[in-house]
């Protein structure tokens, strides 16, 4: 009996073991940081950084499992890996991997910090509707992940130009359920600023007129239902009717000329230039992390998303013009993944 009990606990650790180190090399398993509900696990060398990281952890937990409705674990396990590219929630596990072998990826703190808070609110909106995060489903999760983050951090300031972002879209054809619920083709399978844009505005539309336990209320209601059966019953309105009450705040959005989060970080434009029934545009932006560039021909009235291309090594966007028109006046418009968002009106020249 005792050699049995003794097996069984030795299997106990050895599986606990086993999730928290889950994607890491044997070599880098080392270094460990804990506080009530959150455990960092990092190689060694990077243990100061999880300690830098722990408290403000360990208030993002408290704040989103109050927001979900406890639904989060009694303890979150995070394992920062430099040697995988993917990040992965496991919510059975309550385990958070966050891959850092990606060019984007940053060992700053704060880089780290708003990788783990975001995955954090993934695991309880998970854990809430019982894992209903499906292709229709995505970009509300995504937008509820974008909100909670930001109110935690409070930086809700970034949350307005989803509003920007979700009417250029609309006035793209981009905007809309049926768009939205086809998430791989709408978001390319990036997930961005600009991809959880619609289901920011969605949810804070319908926040804003019926309380801030609404958007709460429908991940509950995903558990046994479809996305239309969840939304009718959430928000006490059929489909279309949401859709249509949602795309009539969007449309009376005016984009302003700047929303300056961090003024120092936010897009530049250096110049614009017609190239062959397209117009190129160089954009600095400090972070490299623009997440979206509209332009907005004047003489058309058309909008279009630029495309980001790479010449010599230097990045810049394209739009093509409306057919037979001329590079005249246009108007720029550009976000980054933090929020900032300027805008320009501009004549390229040669």
């Amino acid at each position: 009996m005792v050699r049995s009990r003794r097996s069984l606990f030795i299997a106990a650790l050895c599986l606990a073991a086993g999730i928290l180190g889950e994607g890491l090399p044997r070599a880098q398993q080392l270094g460990r940081v804990s506080s009530d509900h959150v455990i960092v696990q990092m190689p060694a060398e990077r243990e100061l950084l999880g300690r830098q990281l722990i408290g403000d952890l360990e208030r993002c937990y408290a704040y989103m499992n109050r927001s979900i409705g406890g639904a989060l674990p009694r303890r979150v396990a995070v394992t920062l890996d430099w040697a995988r590219a993917e990040t992965v929630c496991n919510r059975r596990a309550g385990h958070i991997t966050i891959g850092m072998g990606r060019p984007e990826a940053s060992g700053d703190r704060e880089f780290l910090f708003h990788a783990i808070a975001r995955e954090m609110a993934r695991l309880g909106l998970l854990n809430l509707s019982e894992g209903a995060a499906r292709e229709d489903t995505e970009f509300l999760f995504e937008g509820m992940i974008e909100i909670l983050v930001h109110e935690f951090d409070h930086s809700s300031r970034s949350l307005e130009s989803a509003w920007a972002i979700s009417k250029l879209l609309l006035e793209t054809d981009r905007l809309g359920l049926a768009r939205q619920r086809a998430w791989s083709e709408f978001s390319g399978g990036v997930r961005s600023h600009r991809s959880a844009a619609p289901g920011v505005t969605f949810l804070k539309t319908f926040r804003d007129l019926q309380g801030r336990e609404r958007p709460v209320k429908f991940f509950e209601a995903l558990k046994k239902r479809s996305l239309l059966k969840a939304l009718e019953m959430t928000f006490k309105a059929p489909g279309d009717e949401l859709e249509r009450v949602w795309l009539e705040r969007v449309r009376e959005y005016r984009i302003p000329e700047a929303i300056l989060v961090d003024e120092a970080r936010a897009p530049r434009l250096v110049r614009i230039e017609p190239a062959e029934g397209r117009v190129r545009m160089v954009i600095e932006d400090a972070d490299g992390d623009l997440s979206a560039v509209f332009v907005r021909d004047e003489g058309s009235g058309a909008v279009s998303q630029a495309r980001a291309e790479t010449e010599n090594g230097v990045p810049f966007f394209t739009v093509s013009l409306p057919a037979g028109a001329a590079a005249g006046a246009v108007t720029i418009v550009a976000v980054d993944e933090a929020g900032n968002l300027r805008s320009w009106n501009e004549a390229p020249s040669r």
